[in-house]
């Protein structure tokens, strides 16, 4: 059937307004749309600028943390230095009396220091018998006697007559006085043939097994 003109006027009309429509439509999506991409942009602003608050107070924590253990650290090596000081005080005036009532020692020195070559030496006491036994006792006074300490003074004999050469013709021997005594370290010590000596009543006494040989360097 013919369509009139007034009739396609109509659909032209009608097509003119469905596109606008249409159009209205898209731009309020697009606006929607932008909102959306404008929230989500804020919010990881917000989760990003969180985040890296979050990330410079966990640094800040951590560099807080490792200053005080730092100072932790240097707190407790000052205070092993005062307890190594302690023990080495009620020590010494012990086992200079057990030297000269059991070995009949005729000199005791503390502290002997000396400069050996770049190496710089320092026994905490020397005992020594002149005469015919012509002794020397080394004394080291240790907070803690472990497999370390054991091995120190083994290096010290080893090296004794080097280090004094004015006594290269005594026989020497070896004790460690220390406040608390690992097993372990206390056995190879025994084995090795060095004296030890503990801390009983205030005082120190010998520690030795029935039947121990000591060393003589």
């Amino acid at each position: 059937m013919p369509t009139t003109i007034e009739e396609l006027q109509a659909i032209v009309a009608q097509s003119v307004l469905d596109t606008q429509a249409f159009k209205v439509q898209l731009a309020a999506s697009q606006e929607a749309a932008d909102r959306r991409a404008a929230e989500a942009d804020r919010l990881f602003a917000e989760s990003k600028a969180e985040a890296d608050k979050r990330a410079a107070e966990a640094d800040r924590r951590s560099k807080e943390i490792d200053k005080q253990l730092k100072e932790l650290g240097r707190q407790i090596g000052g205070l092993g230095n005062k307890f190594g000081s302690f023990t080495e005080g009620l020590a010494l005036p012990s086992v200079e009396t057990l030297l000269f009532d059991t070995f009949q020692i005729d000199e005791f020195h503390k502290r002997w220091k000396k400069r050996v070559g770049d190496k710089r030496i320092e026994i905490d006491g020397l005992g020594l018998v002149n005469g015919a036994r012509n002794e020397g006792y080394v004394v080291e006074v240790k907070s803690h006697l472990d497999m370390r300490a054991v091995e120190q003074v083994l290096e010290i004999m080893r090296n004794i007559r080097s280090y004094f050469p004015a006594f290269a013709d005594k026989t020497f021997y070896a004790m460690i006085a220390a406040a608390d005594v690992h097993e372990d370290a206390f056995q190879e010590a025994v084995k090795e043939g060095l004296y030890v000596v503990g801390f009983a009543d205030e005082l120190m006494t010998f520690a030795m097994p029935q039947g121990f040989v000591p060393k003589a360097f």
